[in-house]
């Protein structure tokens, strides 16, 4: 299945609205996308952080999208080294700047916020640990068993009626037809994952946890009630490692708390666009609710484009 042709998977760089930037510093964010994903699902906040003055970058991750017959080769360090060189150039290029990360690119997030710290960090579900995938009987045994079990077929006995597993799916293709028998048939026998894929998902995940100490970035943590894939249980826990000023939301929503067709969007959506366009703490902290919410409100704003910004090095 071809799940990843089209420019809306490539990496993108939005221009912030110039009627929005007027009278403020430099902004601008990364967006990391999350685990089989692209920057496609980050399209929606890119759109509506550039409409509020902030210029919106987001990377593809090494093997993931139009890279995918690559990811068995690709590692852990490859992802964070790659997201790491986008940022530098971001915080080179802005007074001011947001780094935000969903699922597994939280785990990545936490890893650069640590290295190079953000003005703002946001983090939606962050994938920290794996213990509510299938694969989760075996973690412990992964780094050996990379070797002797190649590949793991994660729907081979998958109930696509689960919401967990219908989360996992429309995050790569919403079009996709989970009714249809003939397609339940081809996502058992072709989805094959490389045991080393995951072993790599489980060192970026616990090596994003362990990051989280040393982040001392003000940082706001979004979390879907209803998620199946990364649940409120495990981010709450998530929470306890943090070193600097800290938010949490639990929304009433599933995983895809990026998607624009969600409930919760509007929330999501005023959250983040908040949290960099609101003014600065006089401590440094993270703006006040109220703040967040006045400054977040949708505005409108003239059209917004890939070309009047540069993209980033990596991505050209």
């Amino acid at each position: 299945m071809d799940w990843f042709s089209g420019e809306a998977h490539r990496p993108f760089a939005l221009a912030p609205d110039p009627v929005a930037a007027a009278g403020r510093p430099s902004t601008g964010a990364l967006l990391i996308h999350g685990f089989m994903g692209t920057p496609k699902e980050m399209r929606p906040l890119g759109e509506a952080l550039a409409a509020a003055g902030v210029a919106a970058h987001a990377p593809l991750l090494p093997g993931f999208g139009p890279q995918v017959a690559a990811l068995a080769a690709t590692r852990a360090t490859d992802w964070v080294g790659h997201a790491a060189r986008a940022w530098d150039e971001v915080v080179a290029r802005h007074e001011r700047t947001l780094l935000l990360g969903f699922s597994m690119g939280g785990a990545v997030a936490l890893q650069v916020a640590a290295r190079r710290a953000p003005d703002r960090l946001a983090l939606l579900a962050p994938l920290w640990r794996l213990g509510d995938w299938p694969i989760s009987l075996v973690m412990p045994a992964l780094p050996a068993l990379k070797h002797v079990v190649r590949t793991y077929s994660p729907f081979a006995r998958a109930n696509f009626g689960d919401p967990g597993v219908r989360q996992f799916f429309a995050a790569m293709d919403p079009s996709l037809d989970l009714a249809d028998p003939a397609i339940q048939a081809r996502l058992r026998d072709e989805t094959k994952v490389s045991m080393a894929v995951i072993d790599e998902l489980r060192r970026v995940a616990t090596d994003g946890a362990a990051a989280a100490a040393a982040v001392w970035a003000p940082t706001v943590v979004l979390q879907g009630s209803e998620d199946r894939v990364v649940t409120p249980a495990r981010t709450r826990a998530l929470l306890t490692r943090f070193g600097g000023p800290l938010s949490y939301r639990e929304l009433p929503a599933d995983h895809l708390l990026v998607a624009d067709d969600r409930p919760s969007w509007p929330d999501v959506r005023a959250t983040v666009v908040g949290l960099v366009t609101a003014p600065v703490s006089p401590r440094g902290g993270l703006p006040t609710p109220a703040a967040i919410a006045e400054h977040g409100a949708p505005r409108a704003a003239g059209a917004i484009g890939d070309a009047r910004v540069p993209a980033l090095a990596g991505d050209r």
